[in-house]
């Protein structure tokens, strides 16, 4: 008799915290991953940090190799393996060797699908000239850096009337990059091209930066921009682009024709759900694949985990498409446990986000005020200034907090923060209270750790709480 096989279609966060899980319950049973890339296991959000040269080498993104996973920890993973069907009937997958060319039909047991997403890339006229990239793979990293490194070298240059070009033809001068999408990968990447001396150009359609964040945060990221020299033009729409030997020279929008020598896109991910519905998977909201609390589809043993599935909004209750790399790594664990033969459920996230935009750390978690306004939550916006420090101890840095909270019931539903320090561990208790459903005065009451070099008597939290609190009575009173 054969062993208990598990199947993982995708090898990153949530396919290999899947098999890794199935293995611990089960090691004498088989886990497969099968992985259309090189890599596996790998932490894309470094990715900027890479191309700004902060990262000097490629394989410290990679926190898992095949061969450690197959040694290590009993995991057979299939590089270069791209699966094509899914047959629940015969609970089969039909994958093909892209290297040998090579067709090959597997049987599973149990079958995880972790394909995750997929870059969007509108249809415009002149997308598929050279030079435009998107980054979600170590594979768009590895290009992109690439091309800057080549872009400023220059060949040797001598006597009175030489000039100094680059491998593209270009006298010596700065790359000039336009990056589409104003979210939290663009504002990164702002950083990392600026600290190669790339001038950058951000093209946003909407009247903000940082998506649905409310303008109190984002006015603060759009001034540090400006500090640091780029140039923001926001309600743009890119409309194509134009190129000069096959590559891109020209950004054409609604409001004027820009020049530049690459764009990056980064205007957000779709689910990738094709092999799912072609095997007759359901899909859910923002088009990613259904699944219930336990990462099960509607169809029997096939499971779904990471970016290419929703995920219940735990301050809404509704099912969203929030593809997080913590969110994935969860996924992938509970729905590997099950396929197991476990029982657990994934409660679902509230939404919790933190960027670093130049010395800026930038926070969310819960509801945007625009999110509550498309949810028909009766809301109210209140903000505070405060200090990451005590004022008599030295280097205290300004915080931004912006919280959002239901009239009826003054229960926070969502926050946001600014500042040049201390922002990432304060957003982790405010996803804490969202999780426990917490209210204005129950966060006011909360006993927070103070030492003059970690924050003031009353924590910035505190004071945007009781702030919150007197705002709360006044809503009332209207």
């Amino acid at each position: 008799m054969s062993a208990e096989r598990l199947v993982v279609i995708g090898g990153v966060a949530a396919g290999m915290s899947a098999a890794s899980s199935f293995k611990r319950l089960k090691p004498e049973a088989e886990a497969i991953v099968l992985q259309n890339d090189h890599f596996i296991s790998y932490g894309a959000c470094s990715l900027p940090y890479y191309i700004s040269d902060d990262v000097k080498d490629i394989n410290r993104l990679i926190s898992l190799s095949p061969e450690v996973a197959t040694k290590e920890r009993g995991i057979t993973v299939l590089t270069r393996h791209e699966a094509r069907s899914i047959d629940p009937a015969r609970k089969t997958v039909t994958a093909v060797d892209l290297d040998g060319n090579e067709e090959k039909t597997i049987s599973y047991d149990h079958l995880v699908v972790a394909t995750g997403g997929l870059p969007v890339r509108p249809p415009f006229p002149g997308i598929d000239l050279g030079h435009i990239f998107t980054l979600r793979t170590l594979h768009d990293g590895i290009e992109i850096k690439r091309f800057i490194d080549r872009w400023t070298t220059f060949e040797p240059c001598v006597g009175p009337q030489c000039v100094y070009v680059n491998p593209f033809g270009a006298e010596k001068r700065p790359m000039r990059a336009s990056i589409v999408g104003g979210g939290s990968i663009g504002m990164e990447m702002c950083e990392s091209l600026r600290k190669r001396r790339v001038e950058v150009t951000v093209f946003e359609k909407m009247d903000r930066v940082l998506g649905t964040m409310d303008t109190s945060i984002t006015n603060i990221v759009e001034e540090r921009l400006a500090a640091e020299g780029v140039n923001l033009m926001k309600g743009v729409s890119v409309q194509s682009f134009e190129g000069d030997s096959g590559s891109v020279t020209r950004v054409i929008t609604d409001k004027g024709t820009f020049d530049t020598d690459m764009v990056l896109l980064v205007i957000g991910a779709r689910p990738n759900t094709k092999i799912a519905v072609d095997a007759g998977i359901e899909l859910g909201a923002g088009g990613a694949i259904k699944v219930d609390d336990h990462l099960r589809t509607n169809i029997p043993d096939i499971y779904a985990a990471g970016d290419c599935a929703e995920a219940t909004q735990m301050v809404t209750g509704k099912k969203a498409y929030i593809p997080l790399g913590a969110t994935a790594n969860k996924q992938g664990r509970i729905a590997g446990e099950n396929a197991a033969g476990m029982n657990n459920a994934f409660e679902g996230v509230v939404g919790t986000a933190v960027t670093k935009i130049f010395d800026l750390e930038v926070a969310r978690t819960g509801l945007s005020p625009l999110d509550a306004e498309r949810e028909g939550i009766d809301h109210f916006v209140s903000t505070i200034k405060g200090r990451s420090r005590s004022t008599a101890y030295p280097e205290g840095k300004p915080i931004t907090v912006t919280y959002v909270a239901e009239k009826a019931s003054g229960r926070l539903i969502g926050a946001q923060m600014a500042g040049n320090e201390g922002v990432a561990h304060r957003i982790d208790t405010l996803a804490t209270a969202l999780y426990n459903r917490m209210t204005l005065e129950d966060i006011a009451r909360l006993d927070l750790a103070y030492a003059p070099p970690f924050a003031t008597v009353w924590d910035p939290i505190l004071v945007a709480a009781n702030v919150a609190l007197k705002r709360l009575q006044k809503e009332r009173q209207l």
